[in-house]
């Protein structure tokens, strides 16, 4: 609480002026947030973050056994993009070579389709292993709402003309 005394002829007038504990209204014309709940601001569970690690290893293991398609890289990119945008947003540090080489991988292995090729070499593989584990990890500590968040990053990406979101 703060104090303010005045002294007018004698007598001691006392302001008083407390701290507002209001919270701040969106000025103009910003929305208003819906405050988020619990399930928003915990993070995945872990059976959740195990089988899609899971799905994620099943399709490099279809891609290593020249056996991917098309869906399946998408799934691929899906994780490489959705490591990279969570990242951004303070979870996990891997060095950025490390996603433009599995993107390198992953353009290879679709550009492979056209010949009815779909696969990925084993010796290529580390890199996007290493995506998953960082995924998997962000998966465990990021809360839900940052994860829907980066989902949204990678839909906006997936309908623009950028090549790649580095």
């Amino acid at each position: 609480m703060y104090y303010d005394a005045e002294t007018k002829n004698g007598i001691t007038n006392v302001n008083r002026s407390m701290s507002q504990n209001r919270k701040k209204r969106p000025s103009g014309n910003q929305p208003r947030r819906k405050p988020l709940g619990k399930a928003q601001l915990l993070p995945h569970r872990a059976a959740y973050a195990r089988e899609q690690a899971l799905t994620w290893h099943l399709a490099l293991a279809a891609f290593k056994a020249g056996k991917g398609n098309g869906s399946l890289l998408a799934k691929l990119a899906e994780v490489l993009y959705l490591a990279w945008y969570l990242q951004q947003a303070g979870f996990g540090a891997v060095e950025r070579e490390l996603f433009l080489d599995a993107e390198r991988i992953l353009d290879g292995a679709a550009s492979g389709a056209s010949r009815d090729a779909w696969i990925i070499e084993t010796a290529d593989c580390l890199s996007i292993i290493r995506i998953f584990d960082l995924h998997e990890q962000q998966l465990l500590c990021a809360p839900v709402f940052a994860v829907h968040e980066a989902q949204l990053r990678v839909t906006r990406f997936s309908q623009s003309e950028r090549r790649a979101p580095w």
